[in-house]
């Protein structure tokens, strides 16, 4: 099932169920991302977001169900092969190395694209420090790319609330991800820093050619910025749809506000 005209989709999820113990934590969802969208996954509290998060990323290996990326079935894959797919993703709570500088932070995310042999790398052959240096300078560009340049040898855990959420985007960057998976970027922030991200967001999607989902508890920032929502609650689909069709949705209304309600 390659990724054609017809088919362009870049992920594709089918029937994809988890249990934990007796707990059905997501049962029977569906979701499609085509190439260059940006898309979104709501539902309020325990819903079931991050599980699903967790199962597209190989955190987690669903019970049920069939991932597929860029036409591949990933189901039973490692992390690692993950990620080397192309598959990367943010946290809602923050995984800088907080005692690294931002530099190294990204350098670290970017040792994934480089393969050394066993002896060159244990005696430092030029060709390995060539592309140290070559390595140093992509990760400083990637900084510079992001507004982050001023914070380069600066520790991670000193740097503002918002400047860490951008440099936890970077490092997933540094990855040269297909897909960006962005779990609630906007939990702690501010009304304009949550303006800024919108933005940052938009921008990364069109500069970088990535493709994008989030999840996200901030409705503004979902209606902004994605072309598509899927509504979850108790680990069921309920709805899906444009910013427009979701805003008005009933079943979206009470899950969020209760019966009644209005966005």
């Amino acid at each position: 099932m390659p990724i054609t005209p017809e088919n362009p989709s870049v992920l594709e999820v089918r029937d994809l169920g988890i249990r934990f113990g007796g707990l059905q934590a997501v049962d029977s969802f569906h979701y499609r991302l085509k190439e260059g969208d940006l898309g979104g996954i709501i539902g309020p509290n325990g819903a079931g977001k991050t599980t699903i998060f967790n199962m597209l990323t190989g955190i987690y290996p669903p019970t049920s169900g069939e991932i597929f990326f860029r036409g591949e079935n990933i189901v039973g894959k490692s992390i690692h092969d993950f990620t080397a797919c192309g598959i990367a993703r943010t946290f809602q709570n923050i995984r800088l190395f907080r005692e690294l500088s931002a530099l190294e932070n990204i350098k670290i995310a970017s040792h994934m694209r480089v393969r050394y042999g066993l002896f060159p790398a244990l005696f430092r052959a030029p060709s390995v420090r060539r592309r140290e240096d070559e390595l140093e300078y992509e990760c400083m560009a990637l900084l510079d790319r992001l507004s982050l340049t001023q914070y380069a040898h600066s520790r991670a855990s000193s740097l503002p609330y918002g400047i860490q959420r951008r440099l936890e985007i970077a490092r997933a960057l540094a990855t040269s991800p297909r897909l960006l998976l962005l779990d609630e970027p906007a939990a702690g922030m501010n009304p304009q820093e949550v303006d800024r991200l919108a933005k940052t967001i938009l921008w990364i999607r069109d500069e970088f050619k990535v493709t994008i989902l989030l999840i996200e508890h901030h409705m503004q920032l979902v209606m902004n910025v994605c072309d598509h929502i899927s509504v979850v609650n108790f680990g069921k689909l309920i709805a899906e749809g444009t910013p427009g069709e979701i805003r008005t949705n009933p079943a979206v209304i009470e899950a969020y506000l209760g019966k009644g309600g209005k966005f």
